[in-house]
């Protein structure tokens, strides 16, 4: 029988993930001995990842630990991991919460996820499965007679039959032209540059006020940086603060069923507005009364004023807003998937940072953090940011935002977050692939592809067996940065895979 050869490009989470999956799918089809597996990852290293090789104790996931698993249909695995490694984890885990409810370093899931790696390398061994694991950059996928050209930065290209694109998390390419300059540092991770080239009484700038900028604010903060540290973003909204324990909260308006009905009643999918009607009345069921939604924007408020009232809200087990999002977790995808392209980018436009900011808070012990920061005067947050540039003579970055205000910097670091639209990665085999049409863009971010087998979708150059996942699928999924929807999505192309092999 022909062997079949089935290529993973990224060994960080989501690489493993699917290695994993893959290995459970074709042993139990029996189909593993007549198939090999090409893992391709450029670090030295499996499963760490950029997010994940960090070595910041301030450096935290944003999901507690029993949402973390790495295995399709088993969410708690990580937390499970944590209690049998509790003697040697307690310093890792950040919080008074449970196990089950912490929110660990990354550092620590790091070792989680190599740890599976070498777990399913050596299982692979002991079920005859051939597994070959290359450290190199793919660099470009070309179509060749039905099958897949690997082409490789320094070994030989690869052949193989399928391919599972999982490169992890994109770099931005905005902002390169200050790429030349030793005080610019264009992503958050690794956090090296930053420590190692910001003097600590310096004052630092940073680009964006989300979850990327609390991590280079933790950077600085964990190395016993001591200088005024200043964000700088469009909007100015900083990530609201996750509650101690979740809330069980039961929805009676916004839910699939409601969304549903609009379907078959009206005979078309759902629009924005109708959909922010029914959070509207959820929210004003929750706390019992109407609400003034005028008075609930945030933009034009000081920041450290509304961390301070976000920590008392998540200290007193979150509001309306957040414990009705968080408890779309398992459905949102789908009313997600429900909508047209230009609802979604409605969405984005109208609702899109606030859905980040409250959806994707950051843990509490954090958010002290920053509060004392702010209280000793050492952050501010500025907006809306207009325009950056470098000033040769004086050797500083100009920062102009709010009314014609101007603000000097020595040093810049870029926390404008992942790129979600694929021109604005900074991936050489992602722009390989854009340009060779193998990949097209989908118009609210990210590629095209069939989200219901995670197949690539290319009307310029079609073919088969290209399968994606993670933040690359950012536009036509939602919860592309929750391991949980990753794992599930790589389940999905793994039983795709395995039925045509």
């Amino acid at each position: 029988m022909e062997e079949t050869t089935v290529g993973i490009i990224g060994g960080g989470a989501c690489g493993v993930a699917a290695l994993a999956e893959l290995m459970v799918q074709l042993k139990i089809t029996g189909k593993h001995k007549t198939t090999q597996i090409l893992l391709i990852e450029r670090r030295s290293e499996l499963g760490v990842g950029l997010a994940f090789s960090t070595d910041q104790p301030g450096h935290l996931l944003n999901t507690q630990a029993d949402l973390m698993g790495i295995h399709s249909f088993e969410p708690k695995h990580f937390s499970t991991w944590l209690k049998n490694h509790e003697e040697d984890v307690t310093h890792e885990v950040k919080g008074e919460n449970t196990l089950d409810d912490s929110y660990t370093t990354r550092r620590l899931y790091g070792d989680y996820i190599h740890e599976q790696a070498k777990y399913y390398l050596n299982e692979a061994k002991e079920i005859g499965l051939n597994i070959e694991v290359i450290h190199d950059e793919a660099i470009d996928l070309i179509p060749e007679n039905g099958h897949w050209k690997i082409e490789l930065a320094n070994e030989p290209s690869r052949n193989v039959d399928h391919v599972i694109l999982v490169p992890g998390t994109p770099k931005p390419n905005n902002f390169s032209e200050f790429d030349e300059l030793d005080s610019y540092f264009g992503f958050p991770w690794p956090s090296e540059p930053i420590i190692n080239g910001t003097p600590k009484d310096a004052d630092v700038s940073i680009l964006g006020s989300s979850l990327s900028a609390i991590d280079a604010i933790m950077t600085l903060a964990d190395s016993g940086h001591h200088g005024k540290i200043s964000l700088f973003s469009l909007d100015g909204l900083m990530p609201r603060v996750q509650p101690k324990e979740e809330s069980s909260y039961e929805r009676k308006f916004l839910t699939l069923a409601c969304a549903h009905q609009i379907r078959r009643t009206a005979w078309r999918q759902p629009k924005i507005k109708e959909l922010f009607r029914l959070f509207q009345q959820e929210a004003e069921h929750y706390i019992g009364h109407s609400i003034d939604w005028k008075k609930t924007g945030r933009k034009g408020i000081p920041a450290q004023q509304l961390l301070a009232e976000d920590i008392g809200i998540a200290e007193n087990g979150g509001d309306a807003f957040i414990n009705i999002l968080y408890s779309l977790r398992y459905e949102a995808s789908q009313i997600w998937e429900w909508l047209s392209v230009d609802e979604k980018q409605r969405f984005k436009k109208w609702l899109g940072s606030y859905w980040t900011i409250t959806r994707h808070g950051m843990p509490l012990v954090n958010a002290k953090r920053l509060n004392e920061l702010f209280k000793d005067g050492k952050l501010e947050v500025n907006s809306p940011m207009h325009e950056v540039t470098y000033d040769d003579a004086k050797k500083k970055f100009v920062l102009e935002y709010g009314d014609g205000k101007r603000h000097e910097a020595s040093y810049l670091i870029n926390a404008t977050g992942p790129a979600t639209k694929i021109e604005k990665m900074k991936s050489t085999l992602m722009q390989n692939l854009l340009k060779s049409g193998v990949i097209e863009t989908y118009p609210v971010g990210g590629i095209h592809i069939d989200p219901d087998k995670m197949e690539v979708i290319s009307s310029k150059k079609p073919h088969k067996n290209l399968y994606a996942a993670g933040h690359i699928c950012n536009g036509i999924l939602l919860d592309v940065n929750a391991v949980w929807f990753n794992v599930k999505s790589i389940s999905t192309l793994c039983k795709h895979i395995t039925k045509n092999i």
